[in-house]
């Protein structure tokens, strides 16, 4: 290294691989083995903390010394690169420390990592976590205790299977065997040993072994002293996210434009992708060793997504920031059938995703927190101006933050929206918009859906086909409603 590299680097003052320091002492060797088990850094010896040489004579040891002291005391040794560089008129001493492939590194018995400025002393599930890391395996692999081939659901695995095809991920055939696909896939050994993955994907009752392997969602009234809805999301992990994502959406007000084109205009309070995402990412990577379960809470001002575990042992919040970050999922085998669903993408791009779905929906950035042992996610309300910028009137749509405070249960939410869509629209349009959400919606379903009896429904649904705007395939039972138009008038429901 010489000293225009050197300068370079003190200048950057990226304290996530830099420490500077006026003279060698214990503290070095406790940042070379935050270092290694991180991304390695560099060590200067002989510069103040503002990055100017130290006032303080160097007392210059034998390169060998800096390299040895370090080696003698880690385990497994750290190799150091010591080297004499001319900087700014003096002369320190840099020590290149580069991330060792055999993690944890121990110093006096304890493992340290490099987050941000500090070295950040490892807990004990850290330290499990990083060994499985360095070995290529991940937490999802360990083999789940007292459970075989009867505990699991291969209709489970036939649902991932069909999803990886249609995806375009994976290229199964439709007569392939499930186990067989499990096994190739290294999710289980024998019919004896099943990953901890493969039972949260496709067990028939995951909770058997895994209680908290539960998304526990809650709506809330006031400053959350009143809960007046709730809903556990159960069963495998792989349908948990939607199912927990369509509480959120109940338990939120959309505002649908009727504008008579073959899709209508949809305006969430919230942004509900970036709401999936961040579901789906707290079920991929949560830490299920931890007791507790997925909290969403849903205020009338936020929502805060709580998942057990912090960011993995060598990743800091200002990671999240940045856009090239890499990506390090805590359960590799649970993220790879999750990408192969298309349920998250690989490469660290959820957090990209996330701003980009809130920009489109004029929606400010969530906010994210990693401390005592939980990683949380917040998405504050939208305000009059962020969704402004994209020409939305919430005021006219009836979504502007001041009527979030008389948010009603879903009961009266529902009722509202049948008064709503009588009170602008025909009968007619009322069921074409029902219908597009649900095309297999039952007839007594649709009569409560749009405020009609039975036998109403049935004689606007004879006009509908007459007019060619939708048709039946299928049986009656069994079959499904095609929608071919929008056709409604333009209008407002507010849901």
């Amino acid at each position: 290294m010489n000293a225009e590299e050197l300068e370079k680097i003190v200048r950057r003052h990226e304290m996530q691989c830099l420490e500077l320091k006026e003279s060698f002492n214990a503290e070095c060797i406790e940042t070379a083995c935050a270092f290694t088990n991180a991304q390695g850094g560099f060590i200067v010896i002989g510069v103040d903390n503002k990055g100017n040489p130290s006032k303080h004579q160097l007392r210059f040891e034998g390169l060998r010394d800096y390299e040895n002291k370090i080696s003698t005391a880690t385990e497994p040794s750290v190799a150091v690169d010591a080297e004499k560089v001319e900087f700014r008129g003096c002369e320190v001493v840099v020590l290149k420390v580069v991330e060792n492939p055999l993690k944890p590194v121990a110093y006096k018995g304890r493992c340290f990592v490099r987050k941000g400025s500090v070295n950040h002393q490892m807990t004990p599930v850290e330290i499990a976590e990083c060994h499985l890391k360095s070995t290529g395996s991940s937490m999802d692999a360990v083999f789940v205790e007292g459970v075989t081939k009867c505990d699991l659901d291969m209709e489970a695995v036939r649902r991932y299977m069909r999803k990886a095809v249609r995806e375009g991920r994976r290229n199964y055939s439709e007569d392939e065997d499930p186990w067989s696909v499990l096994k190739k896939l290294e999710w289980v050994k024998s019919e004896t040993e099943i990953t901890r993955a493969a039972y949260l994907l496709f067990a028939k009752y995951p909770q058997r072994k895994f209680s908290q392997a539960v998304v526990h969602a809650g709506a809330f009234k006031a400053d959350g002293a009143v809960i007046y809805d709730s809903h556990d999301s159960m069963g495998n992990v792989q349908d948990q996210v939607e199912d927990a994502l369509n509480f959120v959406k109940k338990s939120i007000r959309c505002a649908i434009v009727v504008t008579g084109k073959a899709e209508h205009d949809r305006y969430w309070e919230y942004p509900v992708e970036a709401i999936r995402e961040a579901i789906a990412n707290a079920v991929c990577h949560r830490d299920y060793s931890i007791g507790n379960d997925i909290q969403i809470k849903v205020f009338e001002d936020r929502i805060v997504i709580t998942n057990p575990g912090q960011l993995p042992f060598d990743m800091t919040l200002e990671d999240l920031d940045n856009p090239d970050h890499s990506s390090r999922p805590r359960n590799k085998l649970l993220a790879q059938a999750f990408y192969d669903m298309h349920i998250i993408e690989h490469y660290g791009s959820g957090v990209r995703r996330m701003r980009k779905e809130c920009d489109n929906n004029g929606s400010p950035y969530p906010v994210w927190t990693s401390e005592k042992g939980e990683f949380c996610i917040r998405f504050p309300a939208r305000t009059m101006e962020s969704a402004a910028k994209l020409g939305i009137d919430l005021a006219k749509l009836g979504l502007d933050a001041s009527q979030s405070a008389q948010k009603e249960p879903e009961s009266t939410l529902k009722s509202n929206m049948k008064s709503s869509m009588k009170s602008s629209m025909k009968s007619e349009d009322r069921l074409m918009l029902v219908l597009k959400d649900d095309q297999t919606m039952s007839l007594p379903k649709m009569a409560e859906a749009i405020g009609l009896s039975v036998a109403g429904v049935r004689k606007v649904l004879d006009k509908l086909k007459a007019s060619g705007r939708i048709r039946r395939v299928g049986p009656d039972k069994g079959g499904h409603w095609e929608v071919m138009d929008g056709g409604a008038e333009q209008g407002v429901v507010n849901v």
